[in-house]
């Protein structure tokens, strides 16, 4: 049986197929690629001026290779002169090695400790990282602060939080996106659309749906196909029943673009949006804007909010798999980064660990 001619697309070109592929990489992944071949090259032309003809890295076999990032490693530096942590350094050689892939050099892999033409520069690299951490490089991880429940109670106190014009509106669905739902990358706030959010009751009660699409830790594609997609039902009640600012939202965006510009609002309409989306920037600083707005003092991120999820499933004891399917962690080791302990367990912590103190005196005084 023929098929009918509408069946199928158009003849696709070479150029078509890599502008997809292209397209689906994820961008923070091509940046860091795009950094560790920079800083590689500069390195390369330094060389270069000191009478080193160094070819490009994907063009190079397994002992020149080798040879070659041997020195890279141990040579290269910082901007400002400084030599990377250890973990930087890290992620700088799996950029190059991402690069080689992506150079379709697919038979040499340095960081596999099957391949034994690349023994001797992992022996090196581990050594140098070894050697950056006994300097005290790395030593000191500046993380995303999780919002508290003290903090988040402030925030609704000092009115970020709730209806009274499209910016607290559009404040409230950022966050509990991200605490509820447990997005976090710019790119996965960005791309959301008013279609993967529903409300609604069921026997259970009142609640919002959430239908995930790809993101950082699901793309969809082959190395996916045992997993799904998120679709979490968050069930909401009382004063502050979340799902009534989630239908006041949706219902003023109407349509498309989850996240828009908001407008200044009017007597007839309260909450008003512009047709195009909320700037690239100004939606990856949205976290910091509303926290130094409500007063508070810490390091919020975009990752606050997932964090905030992890930590407040993970203390109140909720099992690790439904936290991961919160969050989206396709790993145990992956979710329990985001297990701190917050300022009240590592107070208790202290307290069991400080020297023994006198009942009877508050003010011990340790004896001589």
């Amino acid at each position: 049986m023929q098929a009918p001619n509408d069946r199928f697309t158009t003849v696709v070109t070479d150029e078509e197929i890599s502008n997809l592929v292209n397209e689906k990489m994820n961008a923070n992944t091509k940046k860091n690629t795009k950094c560790a071949v920079g800083v590689f090259n500069q390195w390369r032309s330094f060389r270069t001026q000191n009478g080193d003809a160094i070819i490009e890295l994907h063009m190079m076999n397994a002992e020149c290779m080798n040879y070659w990032l041997e020195r890279f490693v141990m040579e290269t530096r910082k901007q400002n002169g400084d030599e990377y942590p250890p973990k930087s350094l890290y992620y700088i050689v799996c950029g190059l090695l991402r690069h080689c892939r992506d150079m379709n050099v697919h038979d040499k892999n340095f960081l596999d400790q099957k391949d034994g033409r690349f023994a001797h520069f992992r022996r090196v690299l581990d050594a140098k990282m070894k050697d950056l951490l006994s300097k005290g490089l790395g030593t000191k991880v500046r993380r995303a602060d999780p919002v508290s429940d003290d903090d988040e109670e402030k925030l609704w106190a000092n009115g970020m939080f709730g209806t009274t014009n499209s910016s607290t509106l559009q404040y409230t669905v950022f966050f509990y996106n991200c605490k509820l739902f447990g997005l976090r990358g710019r790119d996965e706030h960005r791309n959301l659309d008013h279609s993967q959010f529903e409300t609604g009751q069921d026997a259970t009660g009142r609640f919002v749906r959430f239908i995930g699409r790809n993101n950082k830790t699901f793309k969809g594609g082959l190395g996916d196909l045992r997993l799904d997609n998120k679709d979490i039902k968050h069930y909401a009640s009382g004063p502050r029943c979340i799902v009534d600012y989630y239908e006041t939202y949706l219902k003023a965006i109407g349509s498309g673009v989850f996240y828009r510009k908001p407008l200044i609002s009017d007597v007839q309409d309260k909450h008003r949006y512009g047709k195009s989306p909320l700037g690239v920037n100004k939606l990856n600083g949205l976290m910091r804007e509303m926290c130094e707005k409500g007063g508070l003092v810490g390091n919020f991120t975009n990752h606050s909010g997932k964090r905030t999820c992890a930590t407040a499933l993970y203390q109140a004891g909720i099992d690790e798999q439904q936290i991961m399917e919160r969050t989206g962690h396709r790993s145990t080791k992956g979710v329990r980064t985001y297990k701190i302990a917050n300022a009240n367990t590592q107070k208790r912590v202290s307290d069991v660990l400080n020297p023994p103190s006198d009942r009877n005196n508050e003010n011990f005084q340790e004896s001589v």
